[in-house]
């Protein structure tokens, strides 16, 4: 029985090392994953809409296609700095939280993968904060796909906005700016 079991398991094992079949599709490069970044500026957070804004991803003011896996970042230019006549935005990964003389006001937001909405939460009466605080305000939307998102998970702090320009080569020349007014 030795005798014959050892010469079965050598054929059988060059039988299958020498199989090959058709060789398969390409699968995805880094470079294939493509998200989306836009701007939303001159926002106006008011009574009369609740001081919220929405927008459906479908629209034709957006017209990008999100998934439920995507990764939707929304930052808030919150502060723009001169330096050397130069003006730097610092951007923030909302929720984000202002203190105020008479409370908290929170910039938040809340998506599906149909739409989402950017809204103004706190402790503070909201028809009593200062108008440089709900109008004109400005914020980037950075839209990462589920698969991209995934592979990089845990390598990119995204509460840092230059570490995720950085991360998926966000090319900030061509991101449009889309006005809400």
């Amino acid at each position: 029985m030795k005798k014959i079991l050892f010469p079965l398991l050598l054929a059988v094992t060059v039988l299958f090392q020498s199989c090959e079949g058709p060789e398969g599709p390409q699968g995805p490069t880094g470079d294939a994953i493509v998200g989306t970044t836009f701007d939303l500026v001159d926002v106006d957070f008011l009574a009369a809409d609740d001081y919220q804004f929405g927008l459906t991803f479908a629209d034709a003011k957006l017209g990008v296609e999100v998934l439920e896996s995507d990764a939707v970042l929304v930052y808030i230019d919150w502060e723009d700095t001169d330096v050397n006549g130069q003006t730097l935005k610092s951007y923030r990964l909302l929720p984000q939280t202002a203190f105020l003389p008479n409370g908290i006001l929170t910039y938040n937001f809340d998506r599906t993968s149909r739409d989402f909405s950017v809204f103004l939460d706190g402790t503070v009466n909201l028809a009593n904060v200062p108008a440089t605080y709900t109008r004109d305000q400005n914020f980037r939307v950075v839209i990462i796909p589920s698969d991209f998102a995934l592979r990089t998970a845990g390598t990119v702090d995204y509460s840092d906005y230059n570490a995720v320009v950085k991360a998926y080569n966000i090319d900030e020349s061509n991101i449009r700016k889309i006005s809400l007014k």
